[in-house]
């Protein structure tokens, strides 16, 4: 029975996995190409490297590449042959997040890059729909999965050597809002190298794979789709990188994470793993911060800290590489922490 259960989960990450890496090689001349037609251009800031400017008019809102398929392989698969093994309700609550962040994105990219309004969607107006996703999220697992918003604490021991599960009352609320907008605004600041985001996001999305095989193996497809989905998207956006993942990639990327994360309850894992994202947004607050209380001094030649490295001397490819080795080591630190 073991034999036959453990079997179902390996298909159960092979088949997402494959079928989302062909998808997404496949779909990305398409959206390419109407990407260009529908002139949805990359603008590049001025105050940013000298060495980004020759990337404006770069397609953006490539993150479709590998969110159509990341959505309709699990989907297809869990309604389809993943029904009778997998983990149905816990799937869908990670499909919530990924999509609704990345509709949030797609209407932020879409005012900006179609509508050519600068700004695209207004820091209220995110606000209103970021918590939106959330709320329906925190309804859905409370009310359809036996995940709930319990969470795992790292490297501690509960009652009896098993690992220490809390759901802090009330602050389960505060906690996800905080662990959402963090990881969110993390994956989004970290879209400015080419490679950057896509690379280190399927070290997680494959450390979160191998978390769901170890602990809850119905919930496989989802983060077996978005890590072969990735690695699809990555023919089309390393170095030079021929389209960028825009909001609609990197957002959608946030909500994934989060929704993966919680639904397997390990959402206090995620600085240790997806410690760039944290380094990104942290780099972004000190600057900031820093810059306001000294009346224009800064700690770092530019934020988010990717930028620093870039113009301290190192290669895009060479942010990709390191980054993504802090990813990795960031990774086995994670499956320390499920002593």
């Amino acid at each position: 029975m073991f034999q036959y259960y453990q079997s179902n989960v390996i298909i159960g990450i092979m088949i997402p996995f494959f079928a989302a890496f062909v998808a997404a090689m496949f779909l990305g001349p398409f959206v390419i190409q109407m990407l260009k037609k529908e002139k949805a251009a990359q603008t590049e800031r001025e105050e940013g490297p000298e060495s980004h400017k020759k990337k404006g008019g770069t397609p953006t809102m490539g993150g479709f590449i590998f969110l159509i398929p990341t959505l309709i392989i699990t989907f297809a698969w869990m309604f389809g042959f993943g029904k009778s093994f997998g983990d149905l309700e816990e799937n869908v609550a990670i499909l919530i997040m990924t999509a609704g962040f990345g509709l949030i994105g797609f209407l932020d990219d879409y005012i900006k890059v179609i509508k050519h309004r600068n700004l695209g969607l207004t820091v209220v107006q995110k606000l209103v729909l970021q918590f939106a996703v959330t709320a329906l999220f925190a309804f859905y697992v409370e009310s359809f999965t036996d995940s709930g918003l319990s969470v795992r604490v790292p490297f501690l021991d509960g009652i009896g050597g098993g690992p220490l599960f809390t759901e802090f009352g009330w602050l389960k609320y505060p906690l996800l809002i905080i662990v959402t907008l963090g990881t969110v605004n993390g994956t989004n600041f970290t879209d400015g190298v080419d490679g950057l985001c896509g690379q280190v996001t399927a070290v997680v999305a494959a450390f979160l794979t191998v978390a769901a095989f170890l602990f809850r193996g119905g919930v496989t497809p989802a983060p077996a789709a978005m890590c072969g989905a990735l690695l699809g998207y990555l023919f089309y956006n390393v170095y030079p990188g021929r389209v960028m993942m825009g909001d609609t990639g990197s957002l959608a990327i946030g909500g994934f994470v989060v929704g993966t994360a919680y639904v397997l309850r390990i959402p206090l894992f995620i600085p240790i793993f997806g410690i760039i994202y944290l380094v990104e947004v942290l780099s972004v607050v000190l600057q900031v911060g820093y810059f306001k209380l000294t009346h224009g001094k800064r700690i770092f030649r530019m934020a988010p800290i990717h930028h620093h490295y870039e113009l301290g001397g190192w290669s895009e490819t060479r942010v990709v590489y390191m980054f993504t080795l802090v990813t990795i080591f960031g990774c086995i630190a994670a499956f320390a922490g499920f002593r």
